[in-house]
């Protein structure tokens, strides 16, 4: 069974241990399936205080380093699926699921999922608080899975309040003091579900305003050699408003304007060092690369680098 049953698990409990085989033996009995690896074997010790309620379990822990991992035999014979909630009170872990990777410095927080394999690499000092709960619980939290599982989350204040109320059970080490966790657990749930939802939301227009910006960029590097390239063309290129396209790229501390400069200051320079166009005249290489004639490429050449493209050519076979 994948989850310590409610009467066997009720109340707060608090074990200390101090080897590995028993730190190994405590973590799949109260918690789940999974392999643990200490980073040293000469000593260990570790420290698990749990809360549990109906159907959601809250654990502390504080330990020396060692190594947690999820394998994929754990995860496709478990019998229910679970979401993780962790926030890293105290040292360093890092942790892996999917695509993503993040370390987890005190403050963070991540969520990931049982039904997947995971690995959490914990130093030593480390204390942490997870919350375990079921699939069922929080539907919504799948739809961001695959984004924010294994990510390190930004600690805001919905995150914040959760961990706080959820913290706020751990003093209740009597099984009458736990009537109100699941309600706790519940406002806390609600709280992670917006907060997950938002970041995700966010890191979803983060990737769309990055494929948008990278669109930019190679529509710049196909037509560099045009001298109508700017802004509006551009804009119309990917069929956006003029606004549109200066937030893109204020978005990411550029202009339209001064990245297809710099764009095509760079090429230049690149092309009077290569010795394969020597015989190109400094006139050629900038009407290739869309400047309109060579006073123009001069100025900005110069403004650019402090020298004009002459002396620079000439500084490379000196």
């Amino acid at each position: 069974m994948d989850f310590p049953r409610p009467e066997a698990a009720a109340g707060t409990s608090g074990v200390a241990v101090n080897s590995p085989a028993r730190w190994a033996d405590l973590v799949n009995t109260r918690f789940l399936p999974l392999e643990v690896q200490p980073r040293r074997r000469d000593r260990f010790r570790a420290q698990l205080d749990v809360v549990a309620g109906e159907s959601a379990l809250l654990a502390l822990v504080q330990s020396d380093a060692h190594r947690v991992e999820r394998t994929a035999h754990h995860a496709a014979h478990a019998e229910r699926g679970w979401f993780k909630a962790l926030w890293q009170i105290d040292g360093r872990s890092e942790i892996a699921q999917g695509r993503n990777r993040a370390s987890l410095q005190a403050g963070d927080w991540t969520v990931y999922d049982t039904a997947l394999p995971y690995r959490v690499d914990i130093d030593d000092g480390a204390r942490f608080a997870v919350l375990l709960l079921p699939h069922e619980r929080c539907p919504e939290w799948r739809g961001v899975a695959d984004h924010l599982c294994g990510a390190a989350l930004q600690a805001d204040a919905a995150s914040r309040g959760a961990l706080y109320a959820l913290l706020s059970l751990a003093g209740n080490a009597a099984p009458e003091g736990l009537r109100g966790a699941d309600a706790v657990v519940d406002a806390a749930t609600q709280l992670l579900s917006h907060s997950l939802l938002q970041q995700a939301a966010t890191r979803a227009a983060d990737d769309r305003g990055g494929r948008r910006l990278a669109e930019a960029r190679r529509h710049v590097l196909d037509n560099l050699d045009d001298p109508a390239l700017g802004p509006d063309s551009l804009a119309a290129a990917l069929h956006v408003s003029r606004r549109s396209l200066f937030l893109l790229f204020r978005d990411h501390g550029l202009t339209p304007a001064g990245f297809i400069l710099e764009t095509r200051l760079e090429r230049c320079r690149a092309a009077l060092a290569d010795p394969a166009r020597q015989h190109r005249t400094i006139t050629d290489i900038a009407l290739d690369h869309g400047f309109t004639d060579n006073a123009q490429f001069s100025r900005a050449f110069k403004s650019r680098y402090g020298v004009a493209p002459q002396t620079w050519r000439r500084g490379l076979s000196e």
